[in-house]
């Protein structure tokens, strides 16, 4: 197992916990609910030889801060440049999965040409206008119920392991995908204090990333993207919306596959990235 190193900067207003590990060009991971770093392991082991990853707990995750605000995808895209300065970076690939995708985008556009590239793997994105656009509060019901953080907090608050149980294996294509070991840790994650409330805000704040999102999406993102998704799950989704909004995008849909892409294809996902970022990277 590739070995990683834990550090901690304050940035933005907020206290992040990231990881840091391997070689080479940087990519910088954005995870999704319910996680957090963790969900890159699968990637980090098989690629650090090549890449240097820096891996941080978004803010309302984990060992990070949990504010009672900030959840905007300009306000976090603004956490990972600072994060970034911290780190003396000046070129990256960014890496995102689920809810860190539109915080992700924020970022490949708030950043300029600092960006090699963007992958959004298994991302709703929200706000868009294009021939055949669902807007994903529609098909999935999560993120209406999510969205009222309140009540959602009252159902899970208690019965975390239950329902993380039941989100991991319904998600996914097959249901073992992941091990009982790793929802054991992402539920003593949500039973920190602060963190079921907190990282809710990352749905509570989805008319925002609609918002931020569209008005980002007027002009075409120049940073080439990546879009997979599971057959699963969202589909052709996230290929189709990358293609709406950046003048380059590649990817499609996974066989086999739902939303837990990093667990459920590590070997399809990681062959996939590698070739996208040695074609977008630096020439030596």
């Amino acid at each position: 197992m590739m070995q990683h190193v834990s550090k901690r900067a304050v940035v933005n207003g907020v206290n992040l916990h990231y990881i840091v590990a391997g070689q080479g060009p940087i990519v910088l991971g954005m995870h999704g609910w319910p996680q957090n770093h963790r969900e890159f392991l699968p990637v980090i082991e098989r690629l650090a030889d090549r890449y240097r990853f820096i891996v941080p707990d978004i803010r309302g995750y984990a060992d990070s801060d949990k504010p009672f605000s900030g959840y905007e995808p300009k306000t976090v895209a603004q956490d990972m440049l600072d994060l970034l300065a911290v780190e003396g970076v000046e070129r990256f690939h960014i890496l995102s999965h689920d809810l860190g995708g539109p915080h992700s985008v924020a970022l490949a556009y708030m950043a300029g040409d600092r960006p090699f590239s963007l992958a959004t793997i298994e991302t709703p994105f929200f706000g868009l206008d294009f021939p055949g656009y669902v807007d994903p509060r529609v098909p999935y019901w999560h993120l209406t119920m999510h969205m009222n953080m309140d009540i959602t907090t009252f159902l899970v608050e208690g019965r975390e392991d239950r329902y993380l149980r039941h989100f991991f294996r319904d998600f996914a294509y097959n249901p073992e995908a992941i091990p009982e070991e790793e929802i054991q840790r992402y539920v003593t994650q949500m039973r920190q204090p602060g963190n079921l409330r907190a990282s809710l805000n990352h749905y509570g704040y989805i008319p925002q990333m609609a918002e931020q999102t569209a008005e980002l999406a007027k002009k075409k993102l120049k940073v080439p993207m990546l879009a997979w998704a599971g057959i699963r799950s969202f589909g052709t989704h996230c290929i189709d919306s990358a293609k709406a909004i950046s003048a380059s995008a590649e990817g499609g849909v996974i066989e086999e596959c739902g939303h837990w892409v990093f667990e459920e294809k590590p070997d399809f996902i990681c062959e996939q990235l590698a070739r996208f970022w040695q074609k977008y990277g630096e020439t030596k």
